[in-house]
């Protein structure tokens, strides 16, 4: 019975807005290597590239300490990455839980 009605919620010929639902996806699907910093510039390594409340969320590691992950949000704009930043910590442990099932 309860199986009858989860059938019957289906819903067919939904309209979306392209450029939304490309938010909504990774938009790094290959792994990349990322150098960043300034005036020491870093190589980072892409591990995943997650979607969380719109925020494409990047968790990179460095190919000496191989074994600490960091979690950044990426900004991108015009199909370049053009910002990183911390990811506050209010959202961390949602998104490192997310990730513990993942990586």
């Amino acid at each position: 019975m309860h199986q009858q009605k989860v059938m019957d919620k289906r819903t067919y010929g939904q309209l979306y807005n392209f450029m939304e639902f490309k938010k909504m996806r990774p938009f790094f699907v290959k792994p990349i290597k990322i150098t960043m910093g300034y005036p020491i510039n870093e190589t980072y390594y892409l591990v995943k590239n997650v979607v969380y409340n719109g925020k494409q969320i990047l968790a990179m590691k460095q190919k000496k300490d191989s074994k600490t992950i960091i979690l950044v949000e990426a900004k991108i704009k015009d199909g370049k990455l053009t910002h990183i930043s911390k990811i506050s910590e209010d959202v961390l442990g949602d998104i490192s839980g997310m990730l513990e099932r993942t990586i």
